[in-house]
């Protein structure tokens, strides 16, 4: 007993340490969600009606799905890659830091931003209540007027109208990248290892939702190609694009299926993992431009295959008719402004910090002399 007290001991102080590294995040968020719960009460609306829904789904991915793929990938790691000094590397992989981290980051999803989350669902899902859809027709003349006065969607498909490419395409934005930008948020909030950049990561993925898919897309609301003849009566305008889309209709991860799916839940007045309609700009190719800015800090060579996917999710989110092209421009640019704002000023409010504790023992000897 006497040998587990200091060992308990230290591991709660490195858990306390680690969450009080985090209260950034926490107040960041806690504002989004404050704001966002007086926004839905003056409305009348319910502002964490999917919370079971949310809760459910994060916790076994982020609760359960998470720490067993993380620690099935150590144990591999040290079994294959270490023939020696395995107990020393099994010591560090429960050392204090290390679990502390792993239960903070954990903490962290599963409360901060999982209510974030939430509440940001909520409120895309109340945008089209009060004014509709305003903005298609602007945005997809912009759309056409910078393609050399051709909807881009068709540049697309004149060189890559394929059944295969279209199940390729679906796979990859409706799995693919849920697993690549979910599981990046799971590692950063969770390892040691990003403790450099952790909290301007994050803070970067609450911004850009704030501000991407909340206050920009609330100010300019557009319903997506999908949609524009439900929104605007022109059927036509995109009609061709929707008969190739209609082909993988009733398949898994079909672009289609998932489309009416939403619309359905839009028409009707119901909510759902994932409801809410707005295309302007790409909260996809948003979270996809985080993962390619951060990475470029670690590495040059997956820094270029990154961006080479952003690219290729700008594509693909008009080759499926969810977005036009300028949603993705806009997108990469404003989280590029917010990368590179926090990438100054949280280094700068260190320093502030830092100098402010320095002085301070200087203040109270003046102050008593």
């Amino acid at each position: 007993m006497d040998r587990i007290r200091p060992l308990a001991a230290r591991y709660l102080e490195a858990l306390w340490i680690e969450l009080r590294s985090d209260a950034a995040i926490y107040a960041v968020a806690a504002i989004y969600i404050v704001i966002g719960y007086v926004f839905m009460a003056g409305k009348g609306y319910l502002a964490f009606g999917m919370l079971n829904v949310y809760y459910g789904a994060w916790s076994m991915h982020f609760g359960v799905l998470g720490p067993v793929f993380v620690t099935i990938i150590g144990l591999l790691h040290i079994v294959i890659r270490l023939d020696a000094r395995r107990r020393l590397a099994y010591r560090a992989m429960f050392a204090p830091r290390r679990v502390a981290r792993f239960v903070a980051g954990t903490i962290l999803l599963l409360t901060a931003v999982l209510l974030f989350t939430t509440m940001f669902s909520a409120i895309k899902t109340s945008f089209p209540i009060d004014h509709g859809f305003r903005f298609d027709v602007a945005q997809a003349d912009i759309d056409k007027a910078i393609h050399f006065g051709v909807d881009p969607w068709r540049l697309l498909y004149a060189v890559a109208e394929h059944p295969l490419v279209l199940r390729i395409v679906e796979m990859n934005y409706n799995v693919i990248w849920f697993i690549i930008c979910y599981f990046t948020l799971y590692w950063v909030c969770t390892s040691p290892r990003t403790n450099g950049m952790r909290v301007r990561y994050v803070l970067t993925w609450l911004l850009s939702w704030a501000l991407i898919g909340t206050v920009m897309a609330g100010t300019w609301l557009s319903a997506g190609p999908a949609y524009y003849g439900l929104v605007t009566g022109d059927t036509a305008r995109f009609a061709d694009q929707l008969a190739f889309l209609s082909t993988t209709a009733g398949e898994r991860n079909s672009a289609q299926a998932f489309q009416s799916y939403l619309w359905y839940l839009y028409s009707s007045g119901n909510v759902g993992i994932g409801s809410g309609i707005s295309a302007f700009p790409s909260v996809h190719v948003a979270v996809t431009t985080i993962n390619a800015l951060f990475i470029g800090e670690i590495s040059r060579r997956f820094s270029v295959l990154m961006w080479a996917y952003v690219v290729f999710i700008i594509m693909s989110s008009v080759y499926l008719g969810w977005h036009y092209a300028i949603d993705g421009y806009v997108s990469v640019v404003t989280v590029t402004a917010i990368y590179w704002a926090l990438r100054k000023l949280i280094p700068t409010l260190a320093r502030l910090r830092w100098k402010a504790r320095a002085e301070r023992p200087t203040e109270v000897f003046a102050r008593n002399s």
